[in-house]
């Protein structure tokens, strides 16, 4: 009797080297793909954050520097990486006084309904409040000390309609009586004296830095907060111009201020076809204080 004999399943050799290489090829491939897209993901966030630092810098710069006044003393020292201004805090409206011409009276902040006081902080003893004076065909704006936190209680003026009935009024006493000619009504604008600058933080980046000064305070300055970065070393430029569009140096001829701001990322980029390195960027852009 005859029996057929089946042949051994598996493979040869031959089979086995050649699937081994395709699939070392194969794995190859994939790290190779998988690694380059990390290299893609991480050199996006990079070019992304530097990006926002320059947005970021270039909207609070303007924000700030835009409403200050350099013919009113509002530009205390300036240089090429700094400028010492006088940051509006806050505005008002003025509902009353009290028999010393030294307590300003003003509506109170509320919750709901429409506000005619805002501030970002709350005036301090060093702050500066600057009044509005209109007389006939002629205005001003007359600047006091503040010499007190604000307090609540006392009434505005009978003849003056504020808004936020219901909050008892705000009082802050100046340093100095405000003007025979003043009356309710007037426009109130706190300010306080700051600094943007850029420094060198303690992870050895640039940033932009703020600081907030009270001559008040033992140590009159605050200790420099980052507002946005990393930027490249000398990454912040101030150009400050006159009128005639002529650098000056005088802070009360400034009419306008070219400011140039440049990215740097914090690390090194490795992308196919680019040669590898830090990202950098830049913007220009111009501000133009208020007169």
């Amino acid at each position: 009797m005859l029996t057929a004999h089946r042949p051994h399943a598996g493979f040869t050799l031959v089979e086995l080297m050649l699937g081994l290489t395709v699939a070392t090829i194969v794995g190859m491939a994939a790290i190779t793909i998988a690694v380059r897209h990390e290299h893609l993901a991480f050199a996006l966030e990079q070019i992304m954050e530097s990006r926002r630092a320059l947005r970021e810098g270039a909207d609070v710069l303007r924000y700030d520097l835009r409403s200050t006044a350099p013919q009113q003393d509002a530009i205390y020292s300036m240089g090429a990486s700094f400028v010492e201004f006088r940051m509006a805090t806050g505005f008002s409206i003025l509902c009353g006084l009290d028999s010393t011409r030294t307590v300003l009276v003003f509506p109170a902040r509320t919750s709901s309904g429409t506000n005619v006081t805002s501030w970002i902080v709350a005036p301090e003893p060093g702050d500066t409040v600057m009044v509005f004076a209109a007389s006939g065909d002629s205005s001003r704006w007359d600047t006091h000390a503040v010499a007190s936190t604000p307090t609540s209680g006392r009434a505005c003026s009978p003849t003056f309609v504020a808004t936020g009935a219901g909050a008892p009024p705000i009082a802050v006493r100046i340093a100095t009586p405000v003007a025979s000619d003043l009356q309710p009504g007037a426009v109130l604008r706190f300010a306080r004296r700051a600094r943007y600058e850029l420094y060198r933080a303690a992870d050895g980046a640039w940033y932009l830095g703020f600081r907030d000064c009270l001559s008040t305070r033992a140590t009159p300055c605050a200790t420099v907060q980052p507002v946005s970065g990393p930027y490249a070393r000398g990454g912040l430029q101030f150009h400050f111009l006159d009128s005639a569009n002529t650098p000056t140096a005088d802070p009360h001829r400034v009419a306008r201020i070219d400011v140039v701001l440049r990215a740097e990322s914090a690390m090194g980029l490795h992308l196919p076809g680019i040669a590898s390195g830090a990202f950098a960027d830049s913007v220009l852009f111009t501000i133009r204080p208020r007169r």
